[in-house]
């Protein structure tokens, strides 16, 4: 394991403890990693810490982390994917609240975590909008405005923009690293079924697009009907709606 000199555990306890950790999980990241530490150092809100966890980059990922000093918290080791990266990055956070940022995303602003963080809500499931960034330059707002069934479909909720409370992910319980590719869904669910949506209107993360290949297209199926039986939805009815979800990715895709 490669780690930073800031993260030994003598100098963390001695620090301020922050208001909000943002977690960053990143592999072979180097193309645009900078663009998601510059997002997070020139925000506004300050009372923060920003933890990396790699995977074991090759690329150049591990000279630019180093670049930032200690502005940032980090480590390098293997992982089993992206959701054992974020659980990690949770463990290691010590803010009360936490967003995960991936490494290929910033923020659509440099003040909006000053707007989002007085907006939180201590007993609910927290999420702002999300800015999705095509290869063409061209953005797209998605403001969800909340309901639960559309989430047996899709993931609709936005996970690149939900900021999550350190004692929400220990009530709820981190990522099912079993999973390739739904996690996310699966613990935005859980976490539903304990904590009302509260919408906060601002756009705060910008995603870049990449679609879901027609190589994942299977995995991303099996991985859906996993989640809606893992919820209890009868058998019938998820068999129905993975066959609405495999139709509309065709047609999405085609």
């Amino acid at each position: 394991m490669i780690s930073s000199g800031v993260d030994e555990a003598a100098s963390h306890d001695d620090a301020h403890v922050p208001l909000l950790s943002v977690v960053t999980a990143t592999y072979n990241s180097a193309a645009t990693l900078r663009d998601t530490l510059e997002s997070v150092r020139q925000q506004t809100f300050r009372d923060l810490e920003h933890i990396i966890v790699d995977g074991g980059s090759t690329d150049g990922t591990i000279e630019i982390l180093k670049e930032y000093g200690s502005s940032i918290r980090w480590i390098s080791e293997p992982d089993r994917g992206i959701y054992d990266a974020m659980n990690k990055g949770i463990a290691m956070s010590s803010g009360r609240w936490i967003h995960l940022l991936n490494s290929d995303d910033f923020y659509a602003s440099n003040n909006v975590l000053e707007k989002i963080v007085p907006l939180l809500a201590p007993n609910a499931l927290n999420y702002a909008d999300l800015i999705r960034l095509n290869a063409d330059g061209s953005r797209v707002r998605q403001s969800y405005r909340f309901r639960k069934w559309p989430l047996y479909i899709s993931a609709f909720l936005p996970h690149p923009s939900l900021v999550v409370s350190a004692e929400q992910y220990r009530t709820a319980g981190l990522y099912d690293s079993s999973f390739r590719i739904a996690a996310d869904h699966d613990l935005i669910l859980r976490l539903l079924d304990r904590y009302p949506a509260n919408h906060i209107e601002v756009e705060m993360t910008v995603m870049r697009q990449s679609g879901v290949s027609a190589t994942n297209l299977d995995v991303s199926m099996n991985e859906f009907d996993r989640v809606l039986r893992k919820h209890n939805l009868p058998s019938i009815l998820v068999v129905i709606l993975t066959g609405v979800r495999r139709a509309w990715w065709k047609l999405r895709s085609a």
